[in-house]
């Protein structure tokens, strides 16, 4: 039990949680007095509210959709967050330590200008937290099933199903939108460092967890999701369903 947990729907999903913790106590544990943090894209406030548990931090969310805005405004208790909406290249982004893009690029097709927007206007020191699904990995694999149906526009039979098999999203309003963009680690370090920027942490996320989060949602996945994560980090990346980012503005 972490001290956030109150605060984010994450902890009756294992695997958002892991990703969730690791940008926590990436941010904690540096310890920057304060750490101004911009929340990227930031949902229902699933990342974004754990955030402003951190002493000193300041947070920020944005999001283009004002519904999102609006229902991680409905759970705010904190004085040390700011929300807006606003899109990412009309921000500015100078004061902050942290930019975090959390399942949010693999979505956004001129994904580079985000990117480009990041490296031109941050300032020196500034680390990108950046978490994406593996572009080629078993997670991106095992969904072509879904996004070939949501491509025929059986998005309705979709979630009635999971409706059936008890499956909930902790994500946002707008969580039908399609991956767009398929990452791999050469890829993410090829393109920062063309822009300025360096990978200086890769972590791997999950083999098969994922999988069996998003079909088989009524099986308890605590204990299966914590083995599977050890598993991960023993393998190549490529084997990876996903991967966590820390990028520093040089």
């Amino acid at each position: 039990m972490s001290e956030f947990d109150q605060y984010t729907e994450y902890v009756d999903f294992p695997c958002h949680y892991e990703r969730l913790d690791w940008i926590f106590n990436t941010i904690k544990s540096a310890k920057k007095n304060p750490a101004q943090i911009l929340d990227v894209g930031c949902g229902t406030g699933n990342v974004t509210l754990p955030l402003c548990v951190i002493p000193h931090a300041q947070v920020t969310g944005i999001d283009v959709h004002q519904g999102n805005l609006d229902i991680t405004a409905s759970k705010n208790k904190f004085s040390n967050l700011k929300l807006e909406f606003r899109y990412f290249e009309k921000a500015d982004i100078r004061q902050y330590d942290y930019i975090i893009l959390t399942e949010v690029l693999e979505h956004i097709p001129n994904y580079t200008e985000i990117l480009s927007y990041a490296a031109q206007h941050g300032k020196k020191g500034m680390e990108l937290l950046i978490t994406v699904p593996n572009g080629f990995g078993p997670f991106e694999i095992a969904m072509q099933p879904l996004y070939l149906m949501r491509k025929m526009g059986l998005n309705g039979f979709i979630w009635k199903v999971k409706k059936l098999l008890g499956k909930k999203e902790p994500y946002s309003q707008n969580y039908d939108t399609p991956h767009v963009n398929f990452f791999t680690v050469p890829r993410i370090k090829r393109e920062c460092k063309e822009l300025g920027m360096k990978v200086i942490e890769v972590k791997n996320a999950y083999f098969i967890a994922p999988i069996i989060e998003t079909y088989l949602p009524f099986i308890p996945l605590k204990t299966i999701s914590k083995i599977d994560n050890k598993l991960a980090q023993l393998l190549p990346h490529f084997l990876a369903s996903g991967h966590y980012y820390r990028i520093v503005h040089q």
